[in-house]
């Protein structure tokens, strides 16, 4: 999918991963002091054991010689060997993933570069997350969401907001494992409009599609945020979104 300038698509060879790695590497730990804990860093790429596993979506701008823009990573149930755990479980307990029934896909280390935050980019990876979506048949969509902030209380307006609007139940209520709470603010205390308004757009993006938060926000003190649990159960996302989405998708020229 392209907007002429804009396009996104797979990472396929090793510079592509390169170059999403640098992206990372200059969003995170450039622009947002993320601490480089290993010497993995040292060469100006944030990568993990992680990266191997998942699929690499990437958006290039065409009139900068395809210059990666924004990217997000997908780990999907289907191709995930055994003995790789879900990145998010490190901060999070999933019900969900203990009934081992249906397809799942998470989605991480999703960044944008600073000179393209006018929603266009990060629309174009949510293009790309449905091909995979309606590819894979994937029936729950999660992964961490961060607000880049390590003070709750200096959000205790959109945790609350969350917390009382968007808690999930059952199994995608996911817990955090080293628990902060959320309801901080009255739930007849808060402006909706206002608090969505600034909410991060990842996590927009998860509540336009009928998404729902896990109880409890986990402090990552390497990437200094603060970090939410987001669920998308792929029935329940009314139809008109569906019907979209399956429309842009089928445009999308890209095999995953």
């Amino acid at each position: 999918m392209s907007n002429n300038r804009l396009s996104v698509k797979i990472a396929q060879s090793q510079d592509d991963i390169e170059a999403v790695q640098r992206l990372r590497f200059d969003v995170f730990f450039n622009e947002y002091q993320a601490q480089a804990y290993t010497d993995s860093h040292a060469d100006g790429l944030d990568r993990d054991m992680f990266d191997e596993h998942c699929a690499h979506l990437m958006v290039v701008d065409n009139s900068q010689d395809g210059r990666v823009v924004a990217t997000t990573r997908l780990l999907l149930s289907a191709r995930k060997p055994a003995d790789v755990p879900y990145i998010a479980a490190s901060e999070f307990s999933i019900p969900l993933l203990g009934e081992k029934t249906g397809n799942y896909m998470e989605v991480g280390r999703s960044c944008v570069h600073k000179d393209y935050r006018d929603g266009n980019a990060i629309q174009l990876l949510w293009r790309g997350i449905t091909k995979f979506v309606f590819a894979y048949d994937i029936d729950f969509l999660f992964g961490c969401a961060s607000f880049h902030e390590t003070d709750a209380d200096k959000i205790a307006t959109e945790l609350s907001y969350l917390y009382h609007r968007h808690l999930g139940e059952g199994k995608t209520l996911a817990r955090a494992l080293e628990h902060m709470p959320m309801d901080r603010v009255p739930a007849d205390q808060i402006d909706d409009k206002s608090a969505m308004a600034s909410l991060p757009p990842l996590i927009k993006a998860y509540l336009q599609l009928g998404g729902v938060v896990g109880d409890g926000v986990a402090l990552d003190d390497q990437f200094n945020t603060l970090d939410i649990m987001m669920t998308v159960e792929i029935a329940k996302v009314p139809q008109t979104y569906v019907k979209f989405f399956k429309k842009q998708a089928d445009r999308l020229e890209m095999t995953p």
